[in-house]
């Protein structure tokens, strides 16, 4: 199948509380407090969401800076520690994790130094990745300042997260982590979806809406149409399937492999471009090999960068059959590139995607991804539209510096009001 890539036309607490201040609006200081960024792409799709709204607050002249650690799975980032980082404009610390407890605690005691010494010269704090070792000094340090401290939900709190480690996560939110929340300026929300799972938790503080952002200017030109194929043997005119982020049960793909093994056509390739996490190709391929597929299944491993975009280029249809996202950007960034999408019940952005006729959005099984994608084949012209729309829907609603915008609005109403902007107050804006 040919895709075009160029016809897109593209124009101890000293307070329990904040008490919001007058403050003079001449550049905002945000600090970013995140477990990972940017390059710990093998975190998925938040360390490069989280990097592009740091990047386009950046851009619309807030002072942004990151506390972070030098995290990256099992091979620590090669980045200097402890000094400050120009990371694409953006100034980022990172510190060391120390060993004997879990990594996905991301227990760092040189982080939480910095937390106590810096968030003191900061308006506003902005704590990811909740359930974590850096939240707790972060917010002691944000309440012994006095300072407005926002928390980003990205899917933590929503039912099927909260089932995960579930007695952890519970002893967690009973011992602190409900007090964090209630005492935040404000809780992030992707969505509608996740801002109405998180009002249903009745927490003192209020949700607001900001979706996630994407810097288009990135995903402007891609590369050639070709590369990719050749790598992998795979024809030009075969329809090319694309699962991008780790292989992990929460993406579903076992979905994938039993929808390929359905699918009508005998000539689709279906490539899994992300880190194993969980050792899961193996199991994928013995699937494969089963259901007689698998000279048709491809794994790439972790791809950011130049070969990240060859894989979009090349790809025709972008599937996400995840059983629980917080926003699904994997699959803004597949639109981005003019690729149409086939996404599940449980992906949150797939409301806009039906919407704007960029792809479909069916329940997660076996059946509805195969029959759906039986049918998205069979009218290539149609497909292509698609991919154009989808490519429109995110330069429209998702670029990076309209959502940082919005972003600077609610900070801007927490420090002069106590609290983000209502839905009103934003569609007045």
């Amino acid at each position: 199948m040919q895709r075009r890539n160029s016809d897109f036309d593209f124009q101890q607490f000293k307070t329990e509380t904040f008490r919001p201040t007058q403050v003079t609006f001449r550049i905002m200081r945000i600090l970013y407090i995140s477990s990972y960024y940017k390059p710990a792409y093998i975190y998925g799709g938040p360390a490069r969401s989280i990097a592009a709204m740091c990047e386009a607050l950046t851009r619309e002249g807030a002072q942004v800076t990151v506390l972070t650690t030098n995290a990256n799975g099992g091979t620590p980032l090669d980045v200097p520690l402890e000094q400050p980082v120009n990371v694409d404009g953006v100034m980022v610390y990172y510190y060391p994790l120390e060993k004997g407890l879990p990594r996905s605690f991301f227990y760092s005691p040189a982080l939480a130094r910095a937390c106590e010494n810096m968030i003191r010269e900061y308006d506003i704090v902005v704590l990811e990745t909740f359930f974590t070792h850096p939240t707790g000094a972060a917010v002691k340090a944000c309440r012994q300042w006095g300072k407005p401290y926002i928390i980003p939900q990205r899917g933590q709190l929503l039912p099927w997260a909260l089932k995960q480690k579930a007695l952890k996560k519970q002893v967690y939110m009973a011992l602190m982590g409900r007090s964090y929340l209630n005492h935040a300026a404000g809780l992030l929300c992707s969505d509608a979806e996740e801002l109405e799972a998180v009002q249903q938790l009745n927490f003192k503080a209020p949700a607001f809406v900001v979706p996630n952002g994407l810097d288009t200017a990135q995903w402007q030109n891609l590369p050639p149409r070709g590369a990719l194929r050749r790598q992998y043997a795979i024809p030009e005119n075969a329809p090319l399937l694309l699962m991008l982020g780790r292989l992990h049960r929460v993406k579903n793909p076992d979905l994938a492999v039993e929808m390929l093994g359905l699918l009508e056509r005998q000539d689709v390739h279906l490539v899994f471009a992300g880190p194993d996490e969980e050792k899961y190709q193996p199991r994928l391929q013995a699937r494969a090999s089963a259901l007689g597929c698998s000279k048709r299944v491809h794994f790439t491993g972790l791809v950011s960068g130049a070969s990240l975009f060859q894989v979009m280029a090349d790809a025709d249809l972008f599937l996400m059959p995840s059983l629980m996202e917080s926003f699904g950007m994997a699959a803004v960034e597949a639109m981005a590139c003019g690729l149409p999408v086939l996404l599940s019940e449980h992906v949150p952005v797939g409301r806009w995607v039906d919407a704007a006729g960029a792809g479909r959005q069916v329940p997660c099984t076996v059946d509805a991804f195969a029959y759906a994608c039986n049918e998205l084949l069979k009218d290539e012209a149609a497909l292509q539209k698609m991919g154009r729309q989808a490519r429109r829907l995110v330069y429209q609603r998702f670029d990076s510096s309209a959502v940082a915008r919005q972003m600077l609005a609610h900070c801007r109403a927490i420090l002069s009001q106590g609290k983000p902007l209502s839905e009103w107050q934003i569609a007045e804006a």
